[in-house]
Order: C-alpha cells, then sequence, then structure tokens
C-alpha cells in the first residue's frame, strides 16, 4: 500500500492506496476534512475501486460522484481528492 496526504484550503487528505496496471485496486481515504453526508466518505472510496489513475478521469468520476450523491465537503474539492490519490500512486 502505498501513502500520501494532502492540505486542501480546509483540511489535510490522508490516502492509502493500491494500483496496479493504473487502476485502484483498493483505497482508504482518511483526515479532518468534512464530507457530507458523512457516511459517503467509504461509498466514494467503493466508487473509485476500478478507477484508472489518471487526473482529469478522477476529477470528472469525482465530480460525477458528488452530483449524483449530492455531496458536498466545504474547503475540500474533487480536485484535491484526485491530487492525493495521484501523490500516492507516485510514492
Amino acid at each position: 500500500m502505498k501513502e500520501a496526504s494532502y492540505k486542501a484550503t480546509k483540511g489535510l487528505i490522508r490516502v492509502r492506496l493500491e494500483v496496479k496496471d493504473g487502476t485502484i485496486k483498493d483505497l482508504m481515504i482518511s483526515g479532518d476534512f468534512f464530507l457530507y453526508p458523512e457516511d459517503m466518505l467509504w461509498e466514494l472510496e467503493r466508487f473509485l475501486i476500478g478507477k484508472k489513475v489518471v487526473r482529469e478521469s478522477l476529477v470528472a468520476e469525482i465530480s460525477h460522484f458528488y452530483d449524483r450523491f449530492g455531496v458536498s465537503s466545504p474547503g475540500v474539492k474533487p480536485e484535491d481528492f484526485a491530487n492525493v490519490i495521484l501523490l500516492a500512486s507516485e510514492a
């Protein structure tokens, strides 16, 4: 498992990540940010399994997830999650 942290405007995001052939195989997201509804963090982790580790694609997928499930995260954007996933994949 690879790990990385990323400081967003309103919180620190930590990721533990397993990638195989450029695809997310396992993912754990934690940190001191707020995500509403709160139980959607685990859903986001599951949603990203099988997705390619490509910045534009991740931003689009996470943005779609936010829209589809009415998710909000004050001070933390889909781009921030994509950034930390990319950092972990390169660690």
